[in-house]
């Protein structure tokens, strides 16, 4: 198998989406991006990512692919779920306070927590258009949304609040573990008698 049909074979691998590290690890010189990029048979997203040239461009799955390490969360996890309809004005993400970006992405409100609670409610899903990304589940989310509440938009906080206990895929016990972990069990409690009453 030659490197153009090994690079075939890893855009249907990965979504249509490639990056210079994968192709390395795969023993392809890099050469052939810039080979395949000139015959049209590749698309440069940004430095170190490309994809097929029929390929759809999925901002969410191109910004987890450029910051593995982020976490799709708030409003950005909420659209994903289908929680909300409202397309998020900026991409929210969750990382460790450790985590430093070379750039600062442009159009994110970045969250920092503890490594303690970066890993909590942390689920893949598919997002609109088929790809796979990491974000929080709505557990995690409503318990983010109500940590945090002063700094919330107060129509999706309450809508959220209001939605949830219709959402096909709520875990209560779920929902009351992680806000154990995040130390606000006893706001949650409230809130969800209130909603359930």
């Amino acid at each position: 198998m030659n490197h153009s049909e090994k690079i075939k074979n890893l855009l249907d691998e990965n979504a249509g989406i490639l990056t210079t590290s994968l192709v390395r690890e795969n023993d392809i010189p890099t050469v052939y991006l810039t080979r395949l990029t000139r015959e049209g048979k590749l698309k440069r997203v940004e430095r170190g990512i490309y994809m097929s040239q029929d390929g759809i461009y999925d901002e969410l799955f191109i910004f987890q692919t450029k910051y593995p390490r982020v976490i799709f969360s708030y409003e950005t996890a909420l659209y994903i779920l289908n929680l909300s309809d409202k397309i998020p004005a900026e991409i929210n993400v969750t990382v460790n306070y450790n985590y430093k970006f070379n750039k600062r992405p442009e159009n994110t409100r970045i969250y920092y927590v503890s490594n303690e609670i970066l890993n909590l409610g942390l689920i893949e899903r598919e997002n609109n258009l088929g790809k796979l990304v990491r974000l929080y589940s709505a557990e995690r989310v409503l318990c983010d949304f109500i940590k945090n509440r002063s700094d919330m938009d107060p129509e999706i906080y309450i809508k959220l609040v209001k939605t949830y206990p219709k959402y096909p895929d709520r875990d209560i016990h779920e929902l009351f573990n992680i806000a154990k972990t995040m130390d606000i069990i006893q706001e949650v409690q409230e809130i969800m008698e209130l909603v359930y009453e």
